[in-house]
């Protein structure tokens, strides 16, 4: 019974800490080069160490990301790769990044481990802070093709495609019908 219950508070200490971490920001976007900061919380009652790495990634058709080693054109550079964040407090990191190929995009991931429980299980998390570098140019409105748009009850869903060499973010939707327009953040 004993080791139940240190099993049991082993894992509900796994459960509140893990709840604890966050990053912010998560996603961000610079234009040509990047020379930013993100910050890691500890909310938890106990040290963590924290170590940083940058990856390359790619995303297929269903939007499942596959990771992998910093491409080559990316340079990125930390201000720290590991260091360890004291309870109930916050860490700013800052970086500078810029590739000799646009766009491009990375994720620093800060893998984060505290103390082992009282049973032997140590919990790793990875929280990622995304980088898009993009170009300055706007994107050609040939670039962009609407396939199909189809509206259902009291919602509407379409298909855009980007035929563009350039990567770019929907910022704003607008849509037309006979009571008017109406203009929606993306």
């Amino acid at each position: 019974m004993k080791k139940i219950l240190s099993f049991a508070a082993g894992l509900l200490l796994l459960a509140i800490s893990a709840a604890a971490q966050t990053i912010s920001p998560v996603i961000v976007e610079y234009r040509e080069k990047a020379s930013g900061s993100f910050q890691v919380y500890n909310d938890s009652f106990v040290p963590l160490a924290v170590i940083l790495e940058p990856r390359s990634f790619s995303v297929n058709s269903e939007g499942q990301p596959t990771f992998r080693l910093l491409d080559p054109e990316i340079r990125v550079s930390l201000s720290e790769t590991s260091f360890r964040v004291g309870p109930q407090q916050t860490y700013t990191i800052f970086y500078k990044a810029q590739s000799t190929r646009l766009p491009a995009w990375f994720t620093i991931y800060a893998t984060i481990t505290g103390p082992q429980t009282p049973t032997g299980i140590k919990l790793v998390l990875e929280l990622p802070h995304t980088v898009y570098l993009l170009t300055r140019q706007p994107l050609p409105r040939e670039a962009v093709v609407l396939h199909r748009a189809e509206s259902g009850r009291k919602q509407i869903e379409a298909e855009i495609e980007n035929r563009g060499r350039e990567f770019i973010r929907v910022q704003e939707v607008e849509i037309a019908s006979t009571s008017g327009k109406k203009g929606f953040a993306g």
